[in-house]
C-alpha cells in the first residue's frame, strides 16, 4: 500500500547540505521549488526514512506538508464510497451539457438574411437546445440552401455547443460597360503645352501656348482622335502642422486580468473590465475549452505615457513636401516633377506651409472621360 504514496515536505537550511544528503541517501525526490530560504519536494514514503538519516548528521530540518497518490485515494474510497458520488455527478452533467447545441450563429458578409437563415435552421431541427449529435452539418446546409433563395452556398459547422451557418449571398451580374464616343481631345486641366504627339487627328495646340480646362487640343479625323499634349502644370498643396507633437510611450508596467465567457455569451469578469491605468494597449490571448465551447481570455494591459514632442520647422516642411509629391503622384502617376517650393507661416506652435509643385505630365483627355496615356 505503500507504493505509490508521496508526501510533500519542506527542507529548511542549506541546500548543499540537502542534495549531498539525498545523493548519499540514493532518493527518488521531484517537484524541487525554492521557497526563499527554504526548499519544497516530493518524496516517495519509503524513501523518507533514508534521507533523515543522511540529514540528521548535517544541519537542516524537515517538515510535512501534506501527502497524495492514487493509493490513499483509493484506500479513501473504499471507507466512503459515498464521496464517488459528486465525481460522478459532476462528470455526467459535463456529458450533458456538452451533448446539446447551447447558441446558432451565423456568419458572412453584410447582407445576409440572418432572420430568414436562423428561422430555417429552427426548422431543419438546429436550434438551441438539441442534441448537436444527430444534427448532420452537410444535409443541414444543402437544406438551408434550398429553403433561403439568393445564397451562392451554405454550409454548417459544429463546434462543441456552438453551430456556426456559414453562407455567402449570390453576387449580381456585371454591368456592360457603354459604347465608346468619338470626339476631340480636350485638355484635363491649364498647363503651357511642351510638346504634341498625334497618333490621329489635328493638332489644335502647338508648343509654347497656353491652354485652359476643357480646351480642344487634338481634333478628330474620320470621326477619331488619338495622341497626346504634354504641359507644364502648376499645383498647390497648404497643410497646418503643429510643430508640438504628443505620442504615447511604454512604462514598462503591465498588469493581467482573466475574463470567462459562457456558451450562451455571457462574460464573467470577476477583476473588473476596466483597465487598471488612465492609458493602456491591451494584448488578448483566449484559450477555448473542448466541447463546452468555454472560453476564457488573459488580457494584459501596457500601461502607456503621453509624451509631447518638438520638432523643428524644418522637419515640418520636409514633411509638407513629402505630403505633396505623394499628393501629386496619386492625382497623375506619370507625371515628372520640375519644381517644388515651400513658403511657411509660424502661429505660436502651428506652421502652415504652402508647397507649389511644377511638374511635366501629359494633360489630353478623350471626349469619354479616360486619359489618352489609359
Amino acid at each position: 500500500m505503500a507504493e505509490g504514496i508521496w508526501l510533500r515536505l519542506r527542507f529548511s537550511g542549506k541546500q548543499s547540505a540537502f542534495f549531498r544528503a539525498a545523493q548519499e541517501a540514493s532518493v527518488k525526490a521531484r517537484g524541487l521549488r525554492a521557497r526563499g530560504d527554504a526548499l519544497d519536494f516530493e518524496l516517495p514514503v519509503a524513501d523518507v526514512l533514508r534521507l533523515r538519516r543522511a540529514l540528521s548528521r548535517r544541519d537542516g530540518r524537515l517538515q510535512l506538508l501534506g501527502h497524495g497518490g492514487w493509493p490513499l485515494a483509493i484506500r479513501s474510497l473504499r471507507r466512503r464510497p459515498w464521496r464517488i458520488v459528486l465525481p460522478l455527478l459532476v462528470g455526467l452533467l459535463y456529458v450533458g451539457a456538452s451533448a446539446v447545441v447551447w447558441q446558432v450563429q451565423v456568419v458572412g458578409p453584410k447582407g445576409l438574411p440572418v432572420r430568414k437563415l436562423l428561422a430555417a435552421a429552427r426548422a431543419q431541427g438546429l436550434a438551441p437546445g438539441r442534441y448537436r449529435f444527430a444534427l448532420h452539418p452537410r444535409a443541414l446546409g444543402l437544406a438551408i440552401q434550398r429553403e433561403v433563395g439568393g445564397l451562392i452556398f451554405c454550409t454548417v459547422r459544429i463546434d462543441g455547443v456552438r453551430a456556426f451557418i456559414y453562407a455567402a449571398p449570390q453576387l449580381p451580374a456585371p454591368k456592360a460597360p457603354s459604347p465608346p464616343s468619338y470626339g476631340p481631345i480636350t485638355a484635363s486641366e491649364a498647363g503651357y503645352v511642351t510638346r504634341v504627339v498625334v497618333e490621329r487627328g489635328l493638332p489644335a495646340v502647338a508648343r509654347g501656348e497656353t491652354v485652359l480646362p476643357g480646351q480642344p487640343l487634338i481634333l478628330p479625323r474620320g470621326g477619331e482622335a488619338r495622341g497626346a499634349v504634354f504641359a507644364r502644370i502648376w499645383r498647390t498643396y497648404s497643410y497646418t502642422l503643429s510643430l508640438e507633437e504628443k505620442r504615447l510611450f511604454r512604462t514598462g508596467s503591465t498588469a493581467q486580468r482573466w475574463y470567462i465567457r459562457l456558451p450562451w455569451g455571457t462574460e464573467w469578469t470577476p477583476q473588473g473590465k476596466k483597465s487598471p491605468y488612465p492609458r493602456s494597449r491591451v494584448q488578448v490571448r483566449t484559450w477555448r475549452i473542448p466541447f463546452l465551447s468555454v472560453e476564457v481570455s488573459r488580457r494584459t494591459y501596457v500601461e502607456l505615457r503621453r509624451v509631447t514632442l518638438t520638432a523643428r520647422p524644418s522637419y515640418a516642411e520636409a514633411q509638407a513636401e513629402g505630403k505633396a509629391l505623394t499628393a501629386l503622384r496619386r492625382a497623375t502617376p506619370q507625371a515628372k516633377v520640375l519644381l517644388v517650393q515651400e513658403r511657411d507661416t509660424r502661429q505660436g506652435t502651428v506652421l502652415v506651409v504652402r508647397v507649389r509643385v511644377e511638374a511635366e505630365t501629359d494633360i489630353a483627355q478623350a471626349a469619354t472621360g479616360g486619359r489618352t496615356q489609359d
